[in-house]
């Protein structure tokens, strides 16, 4: 039961983030409404209030068949518009950003209720035409459910107007880049709160393991906390994975180790497998890391030659540097306890060194020649030393960050009036008097 519950788990999280969730959903829910009326029809819902209501009642059945018709055609060319500018957006994102933050886009939660109004308006009305006979106009002509047909039309024009407003905002890099900082910050905030806080126990080091292979080759995106938690106090092990979630895992190399004694190894990985999930979506929302990788990849695209935007890139640095200080507050070591107390799991963890790299890095590298650039990033090195004073043990990293970014600008930069800005940004670095080392300024001289 438990492992049944587990898969349903992952197989909801997977529709949910699926661009074809809520358009079924609403689909459904109007199918229902129609197979409602249709219902009430038969028992004389449209005769009843014909003589309190005449306008809303709809008695002709040639104007029947003509406004259902109408509404049909007119809601078809809507969906096929709306996906039509989806696809757009979806390739134009594609081009000019980094092509990971797709699935963010096809997430759009009102994007997909707004197309599910024009494709639940169209079986609505497909359902209501059927039951508009020609021959029996007199005796069973739907009219209620004909006027729900128009007010249902009459609100899909009012929300494809802020269809259009929504997808003209969200292609612009400024709500893109929001929307991931946002969704990143909201599960970094939720790791901290999960995140116990504990040094790594020596079993990690001293411990007897047995190592576990993968039954599957893809991206371990997903594992069910609680479950697998359950699943070690239930066999008395400890189980730590090998690779961070969103790493690669290759079928029949080990993705993770045990230590204890396992009796039966093939069932409980068996089981095991029924509480991790593979695919290939990277959403901010499953894994804060997708969210850093995205704006990122965001920056590094907008200092490209062919798109030459730096505003963009700064935008990014900035993002990245609240939230790399929100990443200071969560431990490098994911362990965790049962309800006994007793050390169950740990989950490898991308620490901030590498984090702090994996985010820079790229940055630093297209953008060592931009002294605008280089100085943003220094700015955020310095913030970040400014908000580690509570937090000695993450000064290393920041300064060995700091000397990369020193040395790209030593190299590429030749103006000197850029070099003295750089020059006064390191003088403001060190004056944060947080950093174990003073930090060098830039060594070229160069001629007046």
């Amino acid at each position: 039961m438990k492992r049944i519950i587990s898969r349903l788990k992952l197989v909801v999280q997977f529709i949910y983030t699926s661009i074809g969730f809520y358009p079924t959903l609403v689909s459904l829910l109007f199918f229902g409404i129609a197979v409602l009326m249709i219902y009430f029809e038969t028992r004389g819902i449209s005769k009843s209030l014909e003589d309190e209501l005449p306008f809303f009642i709809i008695s002709h059945g040639e104007t029947a068949n003509m406004i259902l018709s109408s509404i049909a055609t007119g809601v078809f060319s809507l969906i096929v518009f709306g996906f039509t500018m989806v696809m757009l957006v979806l390739n134009q994102a594609s081009a000019n950003f980094s092509p990971r933050v797709i699935p963010g886009l096809i997430t759009s939660k009102s994007n997909q209720k707004v197309l599910g109004l024009f494709l639940g308006t169209l079986i609505y009305t497909l359902v209501v035409m059927v039951n508009v006979r020609s021959e029996h106009y007199d005796t069973d002509l739907p009219g209620l459910a004909v006027f729900l047909a128009m007010c249902f039309t009459i609100l899909c024009l009012a929300f494809f107007v802020y269809f259009i407003h929504s997808i003209s905002t969200a292609i612009q890099i400024g709500s893109i880049l929001e929307s991931i900082y946002k969704l990143t910050l909201q599960k970094l905030r939720k790791e901290i709160e999960q995140d116990e806080g504990k040094e790594l126990p020596a079993i990690f080091e001293t411990g007897n393991w047995q190592q576990l292979n993968s039954s599957y080759s893809g991206y371990l995106q997903k594992v069910d906390r609680d479950a697998v938690i359950e699943l070690c106090r239930e066999h008395d092990v400890v189980l730590e994975f090998l690779q961070p979630l969103g790493h690669f895992v290759i079928k029949g190399l080990p993705f993770a180790k045990v230590t204890g004694k396992l009796e039966n190894k093939d069932t409980f990985c068996e089981e095991l497998n029924t509480q991790v999930s593979y695919y290939q979506e990277e959403l901010a929302e499953i894994n804060y890391l997708y969210g850093f990788k995205q704006i990122t990849e965001s920056a590094v695209k907008a200092l490209s030659p062919s798109i030459n935007d730096p505003g963009t890139a700064i935008k990014a640095i900035d993002y990245l540097t609240d939230l790399l200080i929100v990443r200071m507050e969560l431990t490098d070591e994911k362990i965790y306890h049962d309800k006994e107390n007793v050390l169950r799991l740990r989950l490898d963890e991308v620490s901030f060194q590498e984090l702090l790299s994996l985010c820079l890095g790229p940055i630093r590298v297209y953008g060592r020649e931009d002294p605008v650039i280089l100085l943003r990033l220094l700015n955020l090195l310095k913030n970040l030393c400014q908000a580690a004073k509570s937090n000695p043990k993450r000064l290393d990293p920041i300064t060995s960050e700091a000397r990369l970014v020193i040395a790209d600008a030593d190299g590429a930069v030749q103006n000197r009036g850029d070099r003295d800005k750089i020059d006064d940004m390191i003088e403001a670095l060190n004056n944060t008097r947080a950093l174990p080392q003073s930090l060098p300024k830039l060594s070229l001289k160069l001629a007046t």
